[in-house]
């Protein structure tokens, strides 16, 4: 009988560890800016990485959190990320912490599980390796050997930022992922002009400050999730031609005016 092949990493024993557990993929950057990202996480303690859904941001910071982990490089990857709701309201969730913060976790989860398998990912955060720290309590923790890994940063707030930041301690990797664009926060009525999220905030502040700091910018070229999304993202970016009420309602009626170029009225002959 053919000896079925296991699909994902199982644990194999060993004299010394008890247990050896191997990354799925080798992962491979598809583009300069994943390849600027990957090497940054291995080498700077501080990544902010910023850009479009689909760019690849989770997924590669998920792959290094969990090398760097099997690495014994660090001890335990911390996971959080602000509870907002996108667009809409949830209500109450019932269960633990952890149970609460599964469907805003759910995109860090899925990629770890495809990097270690279902079965593996499970024991690790059984065993208190991989760990939900919900951002609103995080104050007062500091994190030792950890990778640190802050999601979807631009739904928190300048508070939450500079709290978060300041929970790093000795021999941890903080990664801070966000897209600028795509912010679920709502603006304070009394707040300015100058008012920002936290991504925002600690992009301005630290950007290009520190050589222990890096900063990553991903652009629409750089999504590798589908074709589609790319080609959509070029579109919603782009300049909005939407007529005004005025030209609207002009056509309307009938009364369109002639098109100009130079300033001068296009001669249309009848």
């Amino acid at each position: 009988m053919t000896k079925r092949k296991q699909r994902y990493p199982q644990p194999v024993p060993t004299e010394t560890e008890g247990q050896v557990v191997k990354i799925k993929h080798q992962i491979k950057p598809k583009n300069y800016s994943q390849e600027l990202y990957l090497q940054s996480l291995e080498d700077t303690p501080v990544v902010i990485a910023s850009g479009p859904a689909g760019s690849g941001k989770t997924y590669l910071v998920t792959s290094v959190a969990v090398q760097k982990l099997i690495d014994k490089e660090v001890g335990r990857i911390i996971i959080t990320r602000p509870v907002v709701e996108a667009g809409e309201n949830l209500g109450f969730l019932p269960g633990t912490i952890e149970e609460k913060l599964d469907p805003y976790l759910k995109p860090l989860v899925d990629a770890i599980e495809d990097h270690l398998g279902p079965t593996m990912t499970k024991k690790l955060f059984e065993s208190g390796k991989i760990e939900v720290a919900p951002l609103a309590f995080m104050r007062g923790r500091t994190f030792n050997r950890c990778f640190v890994i802050l999601d979807e940063a631009q739904n928190s707030t300048v508070e939450q930022m500079r709290m978060f930041v300041t929970r790093m301690g000795y021999e941890s990797t903080f990664a801070i992922n966000g897209d600028i664009t795509q912010s679920d926060l709502k603006k304070p009525k009394e707040a300015g002009a100058d008012w920002e999220n936290g991504l925002q905030y600690i992009i301005r502040k630290l950007k290009g400050r520190d050589e222990k700091i890096a900063y990553v910018e991903f652009s629409n070229r750089d999504v590798v999730r589908s074709a589609m999304v790319q080609r959509m993202l070029v579109l919603l970016d782009s300049p909005d031609e939407k007529a005004t009420r005025t030209e609207r309602a002009e056509r309307v009626n009938g009364n369109s005016r002639p098109a100009l170029l130079g300033g001068q009225p296009i001669a249309v002959n009848a």
